[in-house]
């Protein structure tokens, strides 16, 4: 994060960044070490800001910070801090520094306003042999800035005095982790601006900046004062990767583009589906071409790099339907769509290769909603078979060779009703989770199965998961070591409420022989996030090494009634605690543009981390939708 100087009502002197307090440690002139400072090309760092303007005015956004390189300034060979959003305004600004053992220097900036290179520049901002506080970091007067502010065709000048001084340390907690002895660090800038016309203005600013051992800056706090008008800045470290070290939430981008013309219909191109073989991730939807859609597949390194794209069908499909399903063995993935050729299923191989040509084994004629897992060298793929007397949840095991074998009942709905199983393998059988209920009465329930992988059915009588008063829909599971964790949208909260109005996620863990864990089926469950907005209704679970992730799609358009609008993430551990406690939760997504909702959010994890991935729905005639993801680590402790 960089310090400059800026215009407001004049000119103020401010820093990019935000802040914290407290720590008892006396005050140190000898600086921090060079460690607090790492500077390698492809160092990222991502930080949430909030600042607010003299009139109290709030804007929040994220600035991403990136190394890109080197270059020349001044005849120094200079480090090239590139940052995405600094000002909250899109436009990115690189910053140059130099770093030897004596310093880390300011050299500059590429700002529009070139008037702040001529007051503050060559400004040591952290001193690694001993005379940090000894003197001031930068002591200038009268400098022509070579702008005119007063509109009289003259130049205005300033004085600028920096200072600097080591508090102490202490432990933060962020969005990226935990950070213990971070070093905190106070800048106090003091200056005049003299106006050619006539008048001085006083300038007093004070920053503090703290900074983690091998990790660079975590969190800076502004408050700058010019004449009567105060304004603050602040910056929490969101996401972090440098020198091989990452966790946090990075920001989302898009993985997959031009997916379908911009409109209202969701189902074009649905929902996309992801998996990972450990190494890197699968991402399954379609995109409308020429002559119909067409089945498609990405692949993502687990870095984030775009590897190749495969077509898993022919581009003339027409009456194709979202939703698709995939999952690995950890060589082979098994993608699941549905279009006019019924539920079928292809295998792709880790490296790319489309195994199955299109359409692969047809499954169902007449099944949708596909959920997939692998377990023990089978496939379990669970899905809804409309019937408009008696519909019913179905199941059939596919072998990682592609054998298919018969298909079976796993659970019956009642008046016709239900959608969006979901499957998980809990390391020794499948369990499947569902909901089911009337299709005339706003009363759905979640019931559960378990199957074992010969195909047995071990719940002839599905298990009550929650019985809840008024609506639980949408269930997802996944599995740890132990017990398996399901998760649901739940309406207990608001019998009888309109839909627009807030929902909740509940959850309950159950064991392998098929205990509920979390309270009686009509009152328990894990309230894991309260107050979200159902009315899209969309969620997705994944256990990783540290626990599982939930994420979910919360409101329809910008400022919709009912909460934030975006895609939101919880951790949630072992045990049902839920981090961040604070809502909503960690905000992946950002608030989408206007006319665009976004839906259907989709996980996977391997062993460095957690991708996340929706629908970014446009609506905009002339726009186009696309599959955008954001990358999550765990939770640095430092």
């Amino acid at each position: 994060m960089r310090q400059r100087i800026m215009v407001l009502l004049g000119v103020f002197l401010a820093g990019c960044g935000g802040g914290g307090g407290g720590g008892s440690t006396p005050p140190q002139a000898t600086g921090i070490s060079e460690s607090y400072y790492p500077v390698l090309t492809g160092a990222d760092w991502v930080y949430d800001v909030n600042s607010i303007a003299p009139d109290s005015s709030v804007s929040t956004y994220i600035n991403e910070m990136q190394i890109t390189g080197t270059q020349p300034v001044a005849g120094i060979n200079a480090w090239v801090f590139r940052e995405s959003n600094p000002s909250g305004d899109g436009i990115a600004v690189d910053s140059y520094y130099a770093k030897d053992a004596r310093a880390f220097v300011y050299l500059g900036d590429n700002s529009p306003a070139s008037w702040v290179n001529a007051i503050i520049n060559q400004v040591d901002f952290m001193r690694f042999d001993g005379t940090f506080s000894q003197t001031p970091l930068l002591d200038r007067k009268n400098v022509d800035i070579g702008t005119d502010l007063d509109g009289d065709g003259k130049d205005e000048h300033v004085d600028v005095k920096v200072t600097g001084v080591v508090e102490g340390y202490e432990t933060l907690v962020l969005g990226a982790g935990s950070f213990s002895n971070a070093a905190r660090i106070r800048y106090d800038i003091a200056g005049t601006l003299t106006l050619s016309a006539g008048g001085a203005v006083p300038i007093t600013e004070t920053v503090h900046e703290w900074r983690a051992d091998g990790i660079g800056a975590i969190r800076q706090l502004v408050k700058a004062t010019v004449g009567t008008q105060t304004s603050t800045e602040t910056s929490d470290l969101r996401a972090v990767s440098v020198n091989g070290i990452k966790g946090g939430v990075f920001p989302p981008r898009d993985l997959l583009g031009g997916l379908a013309n911009g409109d209202s219909d969701a189902t074009r191109p649905g929902g996309p589906a992801l998996s990972s073989d450990g190494i890197r991730y699968l991402l399954v939807s379609n995109r409308q071409g020429a002559s119909g859609r067409q089945w498609i597949g990405q692949f993502i390194a687990a870095d984030g790099a775009l590897q190749q794209n495969i077509a898993l069908s022919g581009a003339a499909l027409s009456s194709l339907e979202g939703a698709p399903a995939v999952a690995s063995n950890g060589n082979t993935y098994m993608t699941v769509m549905r279009d006019e050729a019924g539920l079928h299923a292809q295998r792709v191989s880790s490296d790319g290769v489309v195994l199955d040509p299109y359409p692969g084994a047809v499954l169902a004629a007449n099944g949708r909603f596909p959920a997939v897992a692998y377990g023990n060298g089978q496939y379990l793929v669970a899905y809804y078979n409309y019937d408009p007397v008696q519909s019913t949840i179905r199941g059939v095991l596919v072998s990682s060779s592609g054998v298919v074998g018969a298909d079976f009942l796993i659970g019956t709905v009642i008046s016709g009703y239900s959608d969006m199983p979901s499957v998980a393998f809990d390391g020794r059988d499948f369990i499947v989770a569902w909901e089911t209920g009337s299709s005339g009465l706003p009363d759905h329930d979640i019931v559960a199965a378990r199957v074992s992988t010969a195909g047995a059915l071990l719940d002839p009588v599905p298990i009550a998961i929650s019985t809840a008063p008024d609506m639980q829909f949408a269930p997802r599971i996944a599995c740890d070591p132990v017990n398996c964790l399901i998760t649901w949208i739940d309406r207990r909260n608001y019998v009888g409420l309109n839909y627009a109005t807030p929902g909740d996620m509940y959850g309950t863990f159950i064991t392998r022989e098929g205990v509920v864990l979390n309270g009686p089926p009509a009152s328990g469950g894990l309230p894991l996030a309260l107050g979200i907005t159902t009315n899209s209704g969309d969620s997705s679970l994944v256990y990783t090494a540290s626990g599982y992730i939930l994420a979910w799609s919360q409101g329809a358009y910008v400022n919709n009634p009912g909460g934030p609008t975006g895609v939101y993430a919880r951790r949630i551990g072992t045990d049902g605690s839920v981090s961040p406690a604070a809502a909503p939760g960690f905000a992946l997504s950002g608030a989408p543009e206007a006319y665009t909702r976004l839906y259907y959010p989709a996980l996977a994890s391997i062993s460095t981390g957690t991708l996340a991935v929706w629908l970014n729905n446009s609506e905009m005639m002339g726009s186009s939708k696309s599959i955008r993801g954001a990358f999550m680590w765990s939770p640095l402790s430092r």
